[in-house]
């Protein structure tokens, strides 16, 4: 046999096998591909939106600790400012 038609035969083969050994139709396979890309999106969009929260807490615990460093800051600075004056 030539090389081409070895290749063709060989072709031939692996799809008969592919077809008689599908778990699933076509249809069926694609319903479940689909299903499981939905499932996954909406689990990177649930996982997205608690990072997101985490993040904007951890923003807000941040701006309000510098704010409180910050008086603390120029009232160590105000007393400061006395006792020098002083």
């Amino acid at each position: 046999m030539s090389e081409t038609r070895c290749f063709f035969f060989g072709l031939g083969l692996g799809v008969a096998a592919g077809v008689l050994m599908a778990p699933h139709s076509g249809v069926k396979t694609r319903k479940r591909i689909a299903e499981t890309a939905r499932e996954g999106q909406d689990y990177i969009t649930r996982e997205g939106m608690g990072l997101r929260d985490a993040v904007v807490d951890k923003i807000k615990r941040t701006k309000r600790a510098a704010n409180a460093t910050a008086e603390g800051i120029g009232v160590a600075l105000e007393v400061g400012r006395e006792e020098f004056v002083a």
